[in-house]
């Protein structure tokens, strides 16, 4: 009897032991390291209230490319080398592609209707499909007359009021987005479209700004009354949702309106309008974000690159006038450069290259999120982590960029003593600066001709140099950017035409036009 009750018991013991190994939780992978924080609030009195990028650079030269931080009890991490961006934001997309929760910008204000802070869902994989149809690598080379036409009237409008180079190149790629979005062409001042849009812009940069609004941390607040003590940010969403429902509404009934009186200019809205209207799957509001975000994803960061090139010429006179040289040698002075010239201006395509990596436009692009528990180097990374790539510290990395804060095309020129290859191939600016994996910015091809194309043609027609004040002293600006889509710091500059011929060549591409104001 002994026996069969130590046989039961061992037996017993056994199946229990089993069972241990079968259901025992896993013993989680080590966390990511990261500075030490505080009991409930974590890492968040740590982090700056602009100019995160910096503090996260920071950290990353202490703790390394993968930093973990948590914010209220939210898991973060932060990617600081394109070693890692590319291996979990590409190289992982279907864990790596959500959107974490936006209460400011995405709910309260609704950026959420569209493709910036959409989820990883159906409605996103529509998006992007709409988009590379209109502006993949193929379709935006129909686009490109357009750019070029408006980039004229943006260099004789330079040439006319250059002081307002910012506002002009605003308007020039305003006008591009909206003849492409709604085939509407702007009023040569002061245009409504403009005005609207441009506010919706603000709102959206604002709202966004990491750590900006309380109740992205503390969610629950969205239900306070606006009269509530501290609910200020009730207010300002109310405002900023009333300028984003514009940019929805008014260009959309605009389009609406000009078909059905059928004198519709060819758009993207004209176009999935004529598609979808007749069919079960129609959704008005869908389209109506589709449009919206095909304009606000270039209309704020391509005038930033502009306004950055503008200010990298007045510190770095000497590559401007290896950038004019170029020109001069491939194109002469009878024409204009255009896109179809790229090939043939190796240097210029440098100098657009170090713009796009020297004042980085979305420093940390928009946060991912992860839609399951993965393991990166040995390191735990739990579903629900929100992934900030730090854009910024990437093409501020020594390793592919040295002496990174100097503003250097010839980086990416090969000499008999010098090869980029490794930089263009693990870290080249023309791509990491549009984001990574399937959040990738799909208008980047329209962005990069775009640059390229005003790079090009202010090099090939202007002189930009420091202003001076009242007593003729040069005035040196300041390199300093800010803000979520960040732009430099506002600055004078003299820009005039390098000679009499550069001016009469900007006048001859617009001769016949009478809505340059």
């Amino acid at each position: 009897m002994p026996n069969i009750h130590e046989a039961a018991v061992g037996t017993i013991l056994a199946l229990l032991f089993w069972i241990y190994l079968r259901y025992k939780p896993l013993r989680r992978a080590p966390e990511p390291p990261g500075p030490a924080g505080i009991p409930i609030f974590g890492n968040e009195f740590q982090i700056p209230q602009d100019k995160q990028w910096l503090r996260f650079h920071e950290w990353s030269k202490v703790y390394g490319d993968v930093v973990r931080l948590t914010t209220m009890g939210q898991p973060v991490i932060i990617l600081s080398s394109a070693q890692a961006a590319v291996d979990l934001l590409d190289a992982r997309g279907t864990v790596y592609s959500d959107r974490p929760r936006a209460v400011m910008a995405g709910e309260l204000v609704g950026w959420d209707r569209g493709l910036g802070y959409s989820p990883y869902n159906s409605r996103f994989k529509e998006f992007r499909r709409m988009f590379q149809h209109t502006l993949g690598p193929r379709p935006v080379q129909s686009l490109i007359p357009l750019q070029e036409r408006e980039n004229a009237r943006f260099l004789l409008r330079v040439l006319i009021y250059p002081n307002d180079f910012i506002e002009h190149a605003r308007q020039s790629t305003g006008a591009a987005i909206l003849m492409i979005s709604y085939g509407y062409a702007i009023q040569p001042n002061d245009d409504p479209f403009v005005k609207i849009a441009e506010e919706a812009m603000k709102g959206f940069s604002k709202s966004s700004e990491p750590g900006a609004f309380m109740v992205d941390r503390f969610p629950f607040f969205q239900y306070v009354p606006e009269w509530f003590p501290g609910a200020g940010f009730k207010r300002a969403a109310r405002e900023m949702r009333e300028d984003l429902e514009r940019l929805y509404d008014v260009p959309y009934e605009f389009v609406r309106k000009q078909m059905a009186s059928g004198n519709a200019s060819p758009s993207f809205t004209s176009k999935y309008l004529n598609e979808k209207r007749d069919t079960a799957a129609f959704d008005d509001d869908f389209v109506k974000a589709a449009a919206a975000s095909l304009y606000s994803g270039g209309a704020d960061t391509t005038p930033s690159a502009v306004t950055t090139f503008i200010l990298a010429m007045v510190h770095n006179r000497h590559v401007q006038s290896l950038g004019q040289a170029e020109v001069d040698n491939v194109i002469g002075h009878e024409r204009l450069p255009t896109i179809a010239d790229k090939g043939d201006l190796v240097y210029v395509g440098a100098i657009v290259r170090e713009v796009l990596r020297w004042g980085v436009t979305v420093p940390l692009g928009l946060p991912h999120q992860v839609s399951q528990d993965d393991v990166y180097r040995g390191y735990s990374i739990r579903k629900g982590t929100i992934i900030w790539a730090n854009i910024w510290s990437i093409l501020h990395d020594e390793n592919y960029f040295p002496k990174p804060n100097e503003f250097r095309p010839e980086r990416y020129l090969k000499t008999d003593d010098y090869d980029p290859s490794e930089i263009l191939r693990h870290c080249d600016p023309l791509a990491i600066a549009f984001g990574f994996g399937r959040r990738i910015c799909p208008g980047m091809h329209l962005a990069e001709n775009s640059l390229f194309l005003t790079v090009a043609t202010i090099l090939a027609t202007f002189d930009i140099a420091k202003a001076t004040d009242a007593d003729g002293n040069e005035i040196t600006p300041e390199v300093e950017f800010s803000g979520f889509i960040s732009h430099p710091r506002p600055f004078r500059c003299k820009i005039t035409p390098r000679s009499e011929t550069a001016a009469e060549l900007v006048r001859s591409y617009v001769v016949a036009d009478q809505s340059i104001g």
